[in-house]
């Protein structure tokens, strides 16, 4: 009912706005679909800080925050803002309902726009749509996202939830095996959901957005989050980071302000402004908050770097501290609350102890002249060995495997296909023990 409701208000805000475009109308919708947004998702937190800053209790009930309220929210408003741009016209309420509630892409993206929908919504209604063409590349997909979900990502995410276990402790070497085995999970978690949107969008006719570009690969945090979740950075991008860069830019030609002033004020805020935002859209808690800050100190030091012209720096070593940089981000993604993220982050650059081993080690090396002690996710010799081959496996993977969402088209029926994607389900079958979901379907 939630969604049916925002659907319908939003369909009479876009008429509004297309009929009265100066009227005012689009700052009211866009209250209205942050209101939303804000009261199902952000209520409890911020009233708990509310209440932690006037040393009381609200004793709150936990809200069912309806499903993907965050996604199909961003698509609306960006319809919104394009109707007052007059990049896009409102379509037929039908076609607007369709495009919201389009099943593949509803619960956790790719976040697509009304444009990129339109023409193929209508070609669809006007029978002129590509058909069953791309049905046998959207399988193959289909498949292929289930694979990296359930045998890739699903095989390590044990490792994960035991190192970040709240209030346990860990070691250095943990820390930096639990951080790395994460970001494996996440990456290939929500790739493998992108993969399947786009092949079930495939599969009935129509071509949604890739989500991921080998991110694993990126040498800068620019490159990086042109890389990874595009559809998401695509939406801050256009919406958020440059109009607040324009005016910015605008009023520093107007106050003739300097090159310094004039970054801080059209770049470095923007930035800011813009992966707080990103990081608070993420989930109400600190540690998003400080996810989204991470990120836009990164990308800030990568702006300064270039605007100083420094020289560029060797791939490897450059590559190294990109992943670095974007294993701090994942740690405050993971962690539950910010105690816990600061607690990882310790661990692993300022550790309380460095030269210690796991205990089991002594029955392997009785005269180990090194103090040992139990270790929590390298427990024992299987589990070490377990997680250690998994992170060698399938980190060299993550930078392997191609991006067969961007251009599903060229993946060709033929034997080969059919024979690689038979495996895949065969070991999808036989590897799915319990029910798990999407780690996007919490956002």
């Amino acid at each position: 009912m939630v969604l049916l409701g925002q659907i319908i208000a939003n369909y009479l805000f876009a008429r509004r706005i297309q009929n009265k475009p100066k009227a005012g109308w689009l700052l009211i919708a866009v209250l209205f679909n942050l209101a939303l947004l804000g009261y199902f998702k952000y209520r409890n937190f911020f009233l708990e800080n509310v209440a932690v800053l006037y040393g009381t209790d609200f004793h709150l009930a936990p809200l069912v925050v309806p499903l993907a309220i965050s996604f199909h929210t961003f698509q609306q408003i960006a319809l919104l803002v394009d109707v007052r741009d007059e990049e896009a016209v409102v379509p037929p309420f039908l076609n607007y309902l369709f495009f919201v509630v389009f099943f593949p892409q509803l619960i956790a993206g790719p976040i697509g726009l009304h444009r990129e929908m339109a023409r193929q919504v209508s070609k669809l209604r006007g029978n002129d749509g590509p058909g069953l063409t791309l049905f046998g590349c959207g399988l193959f997909l289909f498949c292929f996202g289930l694979f990296k979900k359930v045998c890739l990502a699903d095989s390590i995410s044990t490792y994960v939830d035991i190192a970040f276990q709240p209030g346990q402790p860990l070691q250095c070497i943990e820390a930096w095996c639990g951080s790395i085995a994460y970001g494996l999970q996440l990456y290939f978690d929500f790739s493998g959901y992108s993969d399947m949107a786009v092949g079930l969008g495939c599969m009935v006719g129509f071509r949604l957005p890739n989500n991921f570009l080998v991110p694993f690969a990126a040498k800068s945090m620019i490159d990086y989050w042109k890389r990874w979740h595009i559809t998401m950075t695509r939406f801050f991008t256009m919406y958020t980071y440059i109009p607040m860069a324009l005016a910015a830019a605008r009023y520093s030609e107007s106050c003739q302000l300097g090159k310094t002033s004039q970054f801080l004020l059209a770049t470095a805020g923007p930035t800011f402004v813009t992966f707080l935002l990103s990081g608070f859209w993420h989930g109400a808690g600190w540690h998003f908050v400080f996810f989204g800050l991470a990120n836009g100190l990164g990308l800030l030091v990568n702006h300064v770097w270039i605007a100083a012209r420094l020289p560029r720096l060797p791939k490897l070593f450059a590559w190294a501290i990109t992943m670095i940089n974007v294993l701090i981000t994942f740690v405050f993604f993971r962690s539950e609350t910010l105690k816990q993220s600061f607690y990882v982050l310790h661990q692993m650059f300022l550790p309380d102890r460095l030269a210690v081993a796991p205990s089991w080690l002594v029955s392997y090396f009785p005269r180990l002249h090194v103090s040992t002690t139990p270790f929590l996710v390298l427990a024992n010799s299987e589990q070490t060995l377990n997680l250690v081959a998994l992170i060698v496996f399938l980190g060299p993977l993550s930078l392997l495997i191609p991006a067969l969402s961007a251009k599903p088209e060229q993946i060709i029926p033929s034997w080969r296909s059919g024979f690689v994607m038979a495996g895949m389900v065969w070991l999808v079958l036989g590897m799915i023990t319990q029910p798990r979901s999407f780690l996007y379907f919490a956002f």
